[in-house]
């Protein structure tokens, strides 16, 4: 099946380590990532020990590959603080259905939950104008469509260096609301902006997304470090 997403061709045992934080703030933490290879596709391990406490975030991923394409399979996060467990949640996106607004149906083929962009937006067609419409999966039954663009090759300096990238801005839709409001708010809502490396299998290097729904002068910001 043809989804938004090519197969990369990331090496089994790759691993990357990113700074988080907000831009003007001192406080950063730190995220690993690590993908190995399963039998029908990747296995990714996201791992974060949250501010200077004892909260730590656990998120466990597997996509199929099949026939050149990746697909979100499986998504499993957990939020502990100490021994104890914050927070749960789990969901299979292939060959299940679930109870959305308007019935019972399958996931949609590009769904993404947000962590799986660390792997999966690796597989976009890096051509400068190239554009992809995906549901990103917020939780639950809640998907919600963004649009991705794929702008020019820029280089970056990030903790790992200077790194020549794809800039990718990634905007979330409203037409499935209401057409005017889509023109609206696409105004007025700041676009995330991501930096995947240009040599395959285009690692992300740098990720800034707005904190508020609307433009703000504090954003996020993702940045590789090794």
């Amino acid at each position: 099946m043809r989804t938004a997403f090519r197969d990369p061709g990331i090496p089994d045992g790759e691993k990357s380590v990113y700074s988080v934080g907000v831009t003007d703030r001192p406080e950063r933490f730190e995220m690993t990532s690590v993908v190995g290879h399963a039998a029908d596709g990747y296995h990714s391990l996201v791992e974060a020990r949250l501010g200077p406490g004892d909260l730590t975030m656990t998120i466990e991923q597997t996509f199929r590959r099949a026939g050149g394409w990746l697909q979100a399979a499986d998504y499993r996060a957990e939020t502990c603080s100490g021994e104890e467990v914050v927070s749960r949640e789990e969901a299979h996106f292939i060959d299940t259905t679930h109870l959305r607004l308007d019935g019972v149906t399958p996931f949609p083929a590009n769904v993404m939950p947000l962590a799986a962009g660390l792997t999966l937006l690796r597989g976009l067609d890096f051509a400068e104008g190239a554009a992809e419409s995906v549901d990103v999966w917020l939780a639950f039954s809640m998907c919600w469509p963004v649009t991705i663009r794929v702008g020019k090759p820029t280089t970056v300096e990030v903790p790992a260096g200077r790194v020549d990238t794809w800039q990718v801005r990634i905007r979330p839709g409203f037409a499935h609301l209401n057409t005017l409001l889509d023109k609206v708010l696409g105004g007025l809502v700041s676009p995330s902006v991501a930096h995947f490396e240009v040599a395959p299998p285009h690692r992300l290097v740098r990720f800034g997304f707005p904190t508020e729904p609307m433009s703000s002068s504090l954003r996020g910001l993702v940045e590789l470090i090794a």
